[in-house]
């Protein structure tokens, strides 16, 4: 991924966006760390609608 894709997936997430306007000032390390965190969150809430789902229908 180009940094520009990085920052596209970023701002397409719609989460973090505290810090849009400095994402060209950030490393590629720190646009991974981000975007880790990101993928982290969404899969936690996939967990959480998964859980939610299924004790729904015990």
């Amino acid at each position: 991924m180009t940094k520009k894709d990085k920052i596209a997936f970023i701002r397409s997430s719609k989460r973090k966006t505290h810090v849009y306007n400095d994402l060209h000032r950030f490393s590629d390390q720190q646009l991974n760390d981000l975007i880790r965190e990101i993928v982290q969150g969404l899969v936690r809430e996939s967990e959480i609608i998964a859980n939610a789902y299924m004790n729904g229908y015990r």
